[in-house]
């Protein structure tokens, strides 16, 4: 959900605000594509309601949170569901 204020002050949901749940979904697909820190081409994007679910496959362990963290500065950390697994092993610190 994307949370935009009207002039007053009130909160609108994403579909208030004129978003449908297939734009948010595109939005945040598109951020994690565009990212290099990680590869997200094997995790999936769907909505369930006002949230966003993550789902599929990372390499390394901390590649989730990133994922997370991705799709939070879209809609917000507490509308992310995280279904990531992770198949690998901790980032190389360098």
């Amino acid at each position: 959900m994307i949370l935009r204020l009207d002039g007053q002050g009130w909160s609108l949901s994403s579909l208030e605000a004129g978003h449908c749940s297939a734009a948010t979904k595109a939005s945040v697909r598109c951020a994690l594509e565009a990212t290099t820190a990680f590869d997200s081409t094997q995790i999936a994007v769907s909505m369930l309601g006002d949230y966003v679910v993550l789902e599929g496959f990372v390499r390394c362990r901390g590649d989730d949170e990133l994922a997370m963290d991705i799709a939070a500065s879209i809609v917000g950390s507490a509308h992310v569901h995280n279904r990531l697994i992770c198949r690998g092993f901790p980032r190389n610190p360098n």
